[in-house]
């Protein structure tokens, strides 16, 4: 059996044999870790100006398909 490099656990050969140096469990821990880092990078390719922070405030724009209160 291999021993995974992150937590010491024990895994299967074959995993070793297709080049995985972790368990499972470490190896979806690690790929999450990554699609999570590219997301974000892909999103702030997409929208710059959000990831930097700069954006209104969408509580102060009026909803104008709202109907105005009724007065008494």
């Amino acid at each position: 059996m291999a021993e995974c490099i992150t937590c010491e656990e024990e895994y299967s050969d074959k995993r070793l044999a297709l080049g995985y140096g972790t368990c499972l469990d470490c190896g979806q821990a690690d790929a999450v870790v990554i699609a999570n880092a590219r997301t974000k990078q892909k999103l702030a390719e997409i929208a710059p100006r959000l990831a930097a922070g700069e954006f209104e405030d969408n509580e102060k724009q009026t909803d104008f398909d709202s109907e105005p209160p009724a007065e008494d």
